[in-house]
This record gives C-alpha cells, sequence and structure tokens, in this order.
C-alpha cells in the first residue's frame, strides 16, 4: 500500500515534468467492487495503548550479502517454495519478525500455541489471471500472513520459508477468490483473525525498495534521503532505499519496552547500524 503511494506519485512527477500523457487504468473497481459494510482493516484491539517508539536499523550492502546466502527451509508441504535465495526484503524482514517475537515474548510471555503474526503487503496486479494493469488505480494489495511461535524458537531459515510460503500463496487462485461476494468474506476473515490478536503479537511489514524516489525532481532537486512516517502504529516495519552503496533502511516501531529488547537483540546488533546520519550515504 505504501510503496504504491510512492511509486504513483514517482510515476505522475516523472510523467508531468516529461509530457508523457497518463493513461490510469479504473478496472480494479469493476473487478474489486467496494462495500461499505466492510469493517475498518485495522482492529481497534491493536490500536496503541502504549508509547510507540520509532529507531532506524541500517543495513549495508556488505551485510544484506551475507545474510542472503541464508538457506530457506519449511516444513510445509501445501506451497512448493521457489529455490532461489533469500531476497534483501525476505531477509530483512525476517530477521527483524524474529527480533520482534523474542522482545514481545519477552514483555509477555506466549502459550506454547500462541503465535507472533507477520503481516506482509503484496501487489496483486501481476498476480491476477489475467494479471490487471501497472496502471490501475486502486489500493491493490492483500495481506500475506505468517506465523510464527515464539516458544519454539525458530531459525532464521525457517522463518524465511515462512514468509515465502506466505508470499506464493498469494497466487491467482486467491485473488480470485478476492473478486466480488467471495471478497467480502474473505476481508472478514482477515478482520477476524486481527480481531482475535494481542497487541505486541503482531507485525505489519511494507517495502518501499526499488520505488524510483531518489530519481524524482521534485523542483528543488532530486532527495538525498526520505523516510516514512509512522502515524503511530505499534509492531511496524518498512523498508527504504539508502540513497548510495546498496544498503536499506528498516524503520521499525514497538511498543517503548519492546524496543529496548529488540535493539539489544544480538543479530540486530552484529548487521545493523542504529539511527546513522543520513548524509553519510549522500556523496
Amino acid at each position: 500500500m505504501f510503496k504504491r503511494h510512492i511509486t504513483d506519485s514517482y510515476l505522475f512527477a516523472k510523467a508531468a515534468a516529461r509530457g508523457i500523457p497518463l493513461s490510469p487504468s479504473f478496472v480494479a473497481s469493476e473487478v474489486f467492487p467496494y462495500n461499505p459494510s466492510l469493517k475498518h482493516w485495522f482492529p481497534s484491539n491493536l490500536i496503541p495503548t502504549k508509547e510507540v517508539v520509532t529507531k532506524r536499523f541500517v543495513f549495508d550492502s556488505t551485510t544484506l550479502a551475507f545474510l542472503k546466502t541464508k538457506p530457506v527451509s519449511s516444513n510445509s508441504k501445501q506451497t512448493p517454495l521457489p529455490l532461489y535465495g533469500p531476497t534483501r526484503v525476505e531477509v530483512i524482514t525476517a530477521l527483524v519478525w524474529k527480533a520482534a517475537a523474542k522482545a514481545a515474548s519477552a514483555v509477555k510471555p506466549f502459550g506454547p500455541q500462541s503465535p507472533h503474526v507477520l503481516l506482509s503487503l503484496v501487489d496483486i496486479r501481476k498476480r491476477a489471471s489475467p494479471p490487471l494493469p501497472n496502471e490501475s488505480i486502486g489500493n491493490l494489495c492483500v495481506k500475506a500472513i505468517g506465523k510464527c511461535y515464539p516458544n519454539k524458537q525458530p531459525d532464521l531459515s525457517t522463518l524465511l520459508g515462512e514468509i515465502r510460503e506466505s508470499k506464493a500463496a498469494i497466487n491467482s487462485d486467491h485473488v480470485e477468490s478476492l473478486k466480488g461476494a467471495k471478497g467480502h468474506k474473505a476481508l472478514d476473515e482477515m478482520n477476524n483473525l486481527l480481531n482475535g490478536m494481542e497487541e505486541g503479537r503482531c507485525l505489519f511489514a511494507t517495502s518501499l525498495l526499488n520505488s524510483g524516489i531518489y530519481e524524482t525532481d521534485f523542483g528543488w532537486g532530486k532527495p538525498i534521503w526520505h523516510y516514512y512516517m509512522n502515524p503511530g502504529s505499534p509492531g511496524v516495519v518498512a523498508l527504504t532505499d539508502v540513497l548510495t552503496g546498496g544498503g536499506v533502511e528498516a524503520i521499525v516501531s514497538l511498543s517503548r519496552e519492546e524496543m529496548k529488547i529488540f535493539e539489544r537483540d544480538p543479530e540486530i546488533l552484529c548487521y545493523t547500524t542504529l539511527n546513522p546520519s543520513s548524509l553519510q550515504f549522500f556523496n
């Protein structure tokens, strides 16, 4: 959702500057009709009741190259996993999820069957059959649902497999199930899942990587740094590019109690730099 806002802004700014005619597509409103009876997607039980802290954790390109050598494993037989190595998005999301789940469990222990849930936003334009035009107007993203159980202390490879499986499940059949009245039922089921969650038991993940914003001239020059502004929601990680060097910023929002534990996690300390100056990436 957030990436599409950035990408759409980039494309429209580029088109306006170069005089390129715009041809937006509104077909999505026919495929996925609006239903005013649907509840708001963010349930009240996940609205923060504690102070939310946001910090930047930067992964440099050397660290990312090492992390991308990690294997992807899974015990599930339902969804065959692609065999390629983990992407930047997958490996950073898995590492942040692992540390966030441990922090949440330390603040309030999980039961043996209590999951920590990862919700990853997935663009469905290319996953539909036939694919929807890239110029389709609309919030054409759905949430891939991954689960881990902190009591079982899952390793990074297992979490990578869970992330990949959850996204692989967003296929053409899944997109078909979201159309018309069927889609309204699917969204209700998602709301029911979230309504059963406790605060601190869920992490929302989104990626703004490759959005093209650093190539956009807004009239005063191209930006040297951009930032994802969280409106105050806990349990959120947003990934953004750094200007040079191939690094990635993970902008993480957690409750103050969880953040104190998260930022001291050994893997977070090993693989990231906390809140570096953005000017160091500008040559």
